[in-house]
């Protein structure tokens, strides 16, 4: 695999070329940018994927939607439908995507829209809802088109971006030091022993700017399973079926075995779409319980099952600082 990423290297320049040139055209103003009167704030990374952003994002709305008319606003990553779409009680995972999917069932206070145009998908949510005042919005770091009142970069604890290497080679969509146009850079998985000196190493890798601030997260998996039954993890005697489509089933994995549940993992890719014939597939000739991802539960709920299906809900835990987190997230709310 290395070998073939490594023949692929000339791609990787071209590819760098281009987001360099276009970064340089933002930054001299050739290229503009759209501003708009209400609190932008945006959770995006520099890696293709797996950094953790829906429980960041989750985050923000738990701690900030009660004080605020909240909207997220999503490309709605391989959805069916093209242009803007407001989410509805009707909406499906196919139609505004897995992630906005679950989030809006979850959170019923907010306003979920999807766009791969960020400045026209908030232009017309906020004609449709003027009293708007406080838009997240999910994956946003490279559509420089907006201007984000905070932009909020995430990195993993074990792939940092600064050892990694621009797409193909590598899974970086843009080229390393573009992490300087954050303001808040957010360390995310972060291993349950992690020492001051280890968090110190990490900080100096980066070389922050006097204007950005780091933070570290770590994933909690809540017990508690959710789905078809609710039942204590810790219950669990018998051997049971984990199934994922994620980008990075590494945490789960490990939490599980952790725990000391005995499970067969069968793992699809990221934003994988079950159909009826996959469900059979994992059910067939076996009556154990399945735990997924509450991602993936979104879509297989709505297809029939013969087993019990559950799954683990998760949150960020802030290592250290969080107050100051949530300081930097009000300031920016209430001096737009």
């Amino acid at each position: 695999m290395k070998m073939f990423r490594f023949l692929l290297f000339p791609f990787g320049v071209l590819y760098f070329l281009v987001t360099y040139i276009r970064n340089k055209f933002y930054d001299f103003n050739i290229f503009k940018s759209t501003s708009f009167n209400v609190p932008l704030i945006g959770i995006g990374n520099l890696s293709s994927g797996g950094t953790g952003k829906t429980p960041m994002v989750e985050y923000l709305i738990r701690k900030f939607s009660d004080k605020h008319n909240t909207v997220l606003i999503s490309r709605g990553y391989k959805r069916s439908t093209n242009g803007y779409v407001r989410a509805f009680s009707s909406s499906s995972p196919e139609s505004i995507g897995d992630e906005p999917f679950q989030i809006f069932k979850k959170f019923n206070k907010i306003n979920v829209v999807v766009d791969s145009n960020r400045v026209r998908g908030v232009s017309k949510i906020l004609s449709e809802e003027p009293k708007t005042d406080l838009i997240v919005l999910d994956d946003c770091f490279q559509h420089r088109k907006i201007n984000l009142k905070l932009n909020i970069v995430l990195t993993t604890y074990h792939s940092p971006f600064y050892n990694d290497f621009i797409i193909p080679v590598g899974n970086l969509r843009e080229q390393r030091n573009s992490y300087k146009r954050a303001d808040v850079i957010i360390v995310t998985k972060c291993p349950e022993l992690i020492s001051n000196d280890d968090l110190d190493h990490f900080r100096k890798k980066i070389q922050l700017h006097n204007n950005q601030n780091i933070f570290f997260t770590k994933i909690n998996y809540d017990n508690n399973l959710k789905g078809d039954s609710k039942i204590n993890l810790d219950l669990i005697l018998d051997p049971i079926i984990l199934v994922t489509g994620i980008a990075n089933s590494d945490p789960i994995v490990d939490f599980l075995k952790n725990s000391r549940v005995v499970f067969e993992h069968i793992s699809y890719s990221d934003h994988f779409n079950y159909s009826q014939n996959d469900i059979d597939k994992i059910e067939k000739n076996s009556n154990k319980l399945i735990i997924t991802t509450e991602k993936d539960f979104q879509k297989i709920q709505l297809l029939k099952r013969k087993n019990k299906w559950v799954y683990l809900e998760i949150k960020i835990e802030f290592l250290e600082n969080e107050s100051i987190f949530n300081s930097l997230i009000d300031k920016a709310i209430n001096t737009s």
